[in-house]
This record gives C-alpha cells, sequence and structure tokens, in this order.
C-alpha cells in the first residue's frame, strides 16, 4: 500500500512539472483532484481565503458543495457555498465568504460523478 501511495504522488509531482501550469498562485488553500480524488480531502480555511482547485485527471471534475454530508446534490451548508463548474486541465478558484463563522463545515462533492467512490471532501472554516 505505501509504495502505491509514494507512485501516487511522484505522478502527481512529474504531472505538475510536465504541465507547465504558468505561475501558481501563493495565496489561499490548494487541493488538487487527482487519481479521482482531492488532496487533501479535509481543508481549513479562513474566512476570505481563497480555495484553488486544480484538476489533473484526465476526466472532467468540479468541486461543488453539498447541503449535508450524506447528500450529493448542490447547496448551502452553513451559509456556505461554491461551485467551481465542471473543467479539465486547468484551475479553478472561489472564495469563503469573509462572513463565514469558524466552525462551520462543508461537504464538497464531484457533480460529473456523484458517488463517494470517486471522493468527497470536507472544508471546515477555521479562525
Amino acid at each position: 500500500m505505501r509504495g502505491a501511495r509514494y507512485g501516487t504522488w511522484l505522478s502527481l509531482v512529474g504531472a505538475l512539472l510536465l504541465a507547465g501550469c504558468g505561475p501558481i498562485e501563493t495565496d489561499g488553500v490548494r487541493v488538487l483532484i487527482f487519481d479521482w480524488h482531492y488532496t487533501p480531502t479535509h481543508l481549513r480555511v479562513r474566512p476570505g481565503e481563497t480555495v484553488w482547485v486544480l484538476n489533473l485527471d484526465t476526466a472532467p471534475h468540479s468541486a461543488t458543495s453539498a447541503p449535508h454530508p450524506g447528500r450529493l446534490v448542490p447547496g448551502e451548508s452553513d451559509g456556505i457555498s461554491f461551485d467551481t463548474g465542471e473543467f479539465l486541465g486547468e484551475e479553478r478558484s472561489f472564495t469563503i465568504p469573509a462572513d463565514a463563522v469558524p466552525g462551520s463545515m462543508v461537504p464538497f462533492y464531484c457533480t460529473v460523478h456523484r458517488d463517494y467512490e470517486h471522493g468527497v471532501g470536507r472544508l471546515t472554516v477555521v479562525e
């Protein structure tokens, strides 16, 4: 299992180096979509902070907020909602509202695949 994990990370680093993504934003939180999963899965984001999502897969994906971890439908959770829309081979972003309440938790998922097998995530607002 450990070897497979390292192989995945090496592939990810190689893809980033070869992708020629241009300048990488340094502000905010970064999420990669690779091998049909979000990395990291659990985000800690401050109010007003931007989340940058880069899709390195060969299929389109999205990062879309859900109202509840058990419901993979677009929606608001604790007053926070976002949707990158479907995208492939590029980076998209969204910003957490400046008045987001610390402790808020927002599940997110891919609207293209809508299943737990292909990865879901959780965003937590921190101070």
